[in-house]
């Protein structure tokens, strides 16, 4: 044992920074000048492929790609990549990065309403204590007036960003189910890696929406976003995430919207009223509940998560996971 906890610290380690990289992406983001989200993600994603594919290669792991089976659900993750990031983005240009962070990580509302549907099972207290809970933190985040369409004081603008904020959440539980469902066949980083490269095809277009000047006028935070965020912080989650338990891995990533809302406070000047801290303790508290039941659902070794990839395995041959 006394062998393995220096191993386990530096991976916990490393989930924590990852955790942290990856909160400075929305407020980075707002450092581009006169580049739309899709050319944004697009350009983050070549750099960051591209450090990825080094760092692979030097490893040794890059020759051990291989498209194996289940390609249907590698697309899908592709695509749901491509939905996050671009809906994400659009929500901090909308929103702002706190609101925007937290209506990311209602992801685990998305899956606990998706479960009983795929489970055919009653949703226990725990689950529904959880879905109030994160139902509640969205509510007072985004501020129960502006929830009443038609009002005179709401921008149509703000509703479009908190949309925009609730399909990233969605995109984001869609990856989760996805990427357990390949963790058999395709370990992280090759889901990442395999991925991104369907990400990038999807976003070809976007290319052409920016100029070579723009392009050379946001490259040095193009580089931070896609070398710092996509590939360093991807790099750190996925190694550290081999000797770190599941249930810690989940509490350790909610660093990422608390680091997220704190930076924006210290670098953006983002005011953090008390509306936003008590939405953030309640969507976070709901995460934690989701974790939990995680642990204690298990039959015959298999998580509460485990249980809805076995059930998501009956739905490969229409080409859907959900």
């Amino acid at each position: 044992m006394s062998v393995m906890e220096p191993q386990q610290l530096k991976a916990n380690a490393k989930v924590v920074a990852a955790s942290v990289i990856y909160g400075f992406s929305g407020i980075f983001f707002l450092y581009i000048k006169n580049m739309a989200a899709g050319p944004v993600v697009f350009y983050q994603l070549l750099f960051g492929f591209l450090a990825l594919a080094a760092y692979m290669a030097a490893t040794g792991k890059l020759s051990g790609i291989r498209l194996k089976g289940k390609r249907k659900a590698l697309l899908l993750l592709g695509i749901w990549h491509a939905g996050v990031m671009l809906s994400y983005y659009t929500a901090v240009s909308f929103t702002n990065v706190s609101i925007s962070v937290l209506l990311l990580y209602t992801a685990p509302f998305y899956v606990l309403l998706i479960a009983p549907v795929l489970l055919k099972e009653k949703p226990s207290v725990k689950s529904l204590a959880a879905l109030v809970i994160s139902l509640a933190g969205v509510v007072i985040v985004v501020g129960p007036e502006n929830l009443v369409f038609g009002s005179g004081g709401v921008e149509s603008g703000y509703i479009f960003g908190v949309l925009m904020g609730l399909f990233s959440g969605f995109f984001y539980a869609c990856i989760i189910l996805t990427s357990r469902y390949l963790r058999d066949e395709y370990s992280g980083l090759e889901q990442l890696f395999i991925s991104t490269c369907v990400t990038l095809v999807l976003l070809l277009p976007f290319v052409r929406q920016v100029s070579t000047a723009s392009l050379i006028e946001n490259l040095p935070v193009l580089l931070f976003l896609g070398v710092t965020i996509t590939s360093v912080g991807s790099i750190l989650y996925f190694t550290g995430l081999v000797h770190v338990k599941a249930q810690n891995a989940s509490i350790i990533s909610l660093l990422e919207p608390v680091s997220a809302i704190f930076f924006a406070y210290i670098l953006l000047k983002n005011p953090v009223s008390a509306e936003t801290l008590l939405g953030c303790i309640l969507i976070l508290s709901s995460s934690l509940l989701v974790s939990l039941e995680d642990e204690s659902k298990t039959e015959n070794g298999a998580s509460f998560k485990e249980s809805i990839t076995g059930k998501l395995d009956l739905t490969e041959n229409r080409g859907k996971i959900m």
